[in-house]
């Protein structure tokens, strides 16, 4: 058993490392990244031969509204209702329910082969306003009386972005048992749609009765809740660990998608004169960044309880590739409690990060919209600061479980050579 104890405590630190994905949140398209890295019960990763199963859950509902770290309340206080007819902001409330089906081999004991399916199934609800009075001050901003408005839902499911990796140990898990670390390189294929449709309602003003009304378009969703993003990429990622203390393990792991593709081909919306390309969604990279600490407990000690911060990300500019496009760059900060539990060849986890910071920063869009109109206003104190919003969540539910299926038997493993 004292032989024992030391591996099984490293198999479990290794369910930590299983929930390595990023989350959407919200307007900030951060899609799910990083594929599955295997447990057995001999240790923290899969030796020659074995295969396991897996699938991880995310949920979450991003509703607060950001510029730069400076929350807009009035965007959200009434959830897109009014108040004695005055709009209280159209409240964009984003649902998102995505699942990821994963498959690991091992190669080697120390190399690992991965594939990730994701689907998802994400639901946009805004408020449209229908019929306008007089404009007056809110919080600061000049809004328009809204005499009507109706809450409508779009919706946008399907497949993900199919992502394929491969993970190398550095040192040798079987002499390695106070820590490790892990590098991973992988592509993501542009298997989910970034183009899905839906009917949306929008106002028409007849030309000839300048009458407004109400009409329903099939138009493209926002890129914030599109299956994928139309890029196929390239990720590197590093996760490791080290026992710092008995029965207390330190960990970390990061993880960056290059994304060359400039944009995706999908226009958000009709151009403009001197910012052409910036109307067309972009295929952005995204990056990942995690650290924190366990210790295993429970008679056993085949359960987890675990404490990590979290940086989960767009950047304003690719590291690759060109920059004409339109995307919603931003990033969060959250403190993500975690708990773990194993029972032979079942593992089951669940995460809940907190977001604390939200930070929707300026775009590349936002700049260039910016020195435009800067170029012609001569009076320094008219100068224009130009920076769009996006919807954040308050946190998210991360449930992931696996089953390890073991070595493929000597026969079988004949068979399929013959074949």
């Amino acid at each position: 058993m004292k032989n024992l104890y030391p591996k099984l405590v490293l198999a479990l630190i290794s369910i930590l490392f299983i929930n390595n994905a990023a989350n959407a949140q919200g307007c900030v398209a951060v899609r799910q990244m990083g594929g599955l890295n295997p447990m057995s019960a001999n240790g923290y990763t899969l030796s020659k031969g074995e295969v396991q199963l897996g699938s991880n859950y995310r949920y979450f509902h991003s509703f607060r509204h950001f510029v730069g770290t400076d929350e807009k309340e009035f965007r959200q206080n009434t959830q897109g209702g009014f108040i004695d007819g005055v709009e209280r902001g159209n409240a964009v409330n984003i649902y998102s329910h995505a699942i990821d089906f994963n498959l690991s081999y091992g190669l080697t004991d120390r190399i690992q082969l991965n594939v990730t399916l994701p689907y998802v199934h994400n639901e946009r609800s805004q408020v449209l306003a229908t019929k306008f009075g007089d404009s007056i001050m809110i919080d600061g901003e000049k809004k328009p009386k809204v005499l009507e408005g109706s809450r409508y839902s779009v919706y946008a499911k399907g497949i993900g972005d199919v992502r394929l990796s491969m993970n190398y140990w550095i040192f040798s898990p079987v002499k390695a048992t106070k820590g490790n670390l892990m590098l991973g390189v992988g592509v993501k294929l542009a298997t989910g749609s970034h183009n899905r449709k839906d009917d949306a309602l929008s106002l028409f003003t007849d030309p000839v009765t300048k009458v407004k009304r109400v009409v329903s378009t099939n138009v493209v969703m926002d890129q914030a809740i599109q299956p994928g993003d139309g890029g196929i990429g390239i990720s590197l990622e590093a996760q490791g660990f080290r026992e710092i203390s008995r029965n207390i393990y330190g960990f970390a792991n990061g993880y960056y998608l290059f994304n060359p593709k400039e944009s995706n081909g999908t226009f958000k919306s009709a151009s403009t004169a001197g910012l052409e390309g910036y109307n067309v969604y972009a295929s952005p990279d995204q990056y990942f960044v995690r650290a924190g600490a366990m210790t295993s407990f429970g008679k056993s000690k085949n359960a987890t309880a675990s404490l990590a911060a979290r940086l989960e990300g767009i950047p304003a500019y690719d590291a690759l590739g060109g920059q004409v496009a339109y995307r919603r760059p931003g990033y969060v900060v959250a403190v993500e409690p975690g708990l773990s539990y194993r029972n032979g060849k079942h593992s089951f986890s669940l995460f809940v990060p907190v977001n604390f910071i939200r930070n929707r920063i300026q775009s590349a869009a936002d700049i260039a919209s910016q020195d435009l109109q800067n170029s012609i206003i001569t009076d320094a104190s008219k100068k224009v600061h130009v920076q769009g919003d996006a919807a954040f969540a308050d946190y998210s539910i991360n449930l992931g479980y696996t089953f390890r299926l073991g070595k493929l038997s000597k026969a079988k493993a004949h068979e399929d050579h013959k074949m």
